[in-house]
């Protein structure tokens, strides 16, 4: 009998550190989803895989941005006539971000 009530004891304070656990895990990707450069609205609704898909989007796109082309298009000579290369990177962003969204 004492046994039962001891499992039964520490089933319940298992599953209290869990439930605890989770709440955390969830405040903490709440707020780094708050973080991204998107409405609060679209925020808002975005489930944990999306939040981290996002993030690493977001991530890459401005270490591309801060960093310039990568390694595969240093073959090329330079930008394509009339394009700054600037503008080929917030293109670029936008398309990241676009791509990233409709994956959601």
């Amino acid at each position: 009998m004492v046994a039962i009530l001891l499992q039964a004891l520490r089933k319940e304070k298992s599953r209290d550190a869990a439930r605890s656990r989770r709440g955390k895990e969830n405040f903490e990707f709440y707020e780094l989803a708050k973080l991204l450069p998107l409405p609060a609205a679209i925020t808002s609704q975005l489930d944990k895989a999306s939040i981290i898909r996002l993030t690493i989007s977001y991530l890459k796109m401005r270490d591309f941005a801060n960093q310039g082309d990568p390694p595969w298009n240093l073959r090329m000579e330079g930008p394509p006539p009339n394009t700054s290369v600037k503008g080929m990177k917030i293109a670029y962003c936008l398309v990241w971000i676009v791509a990233a969204c409709s994956n959601i």
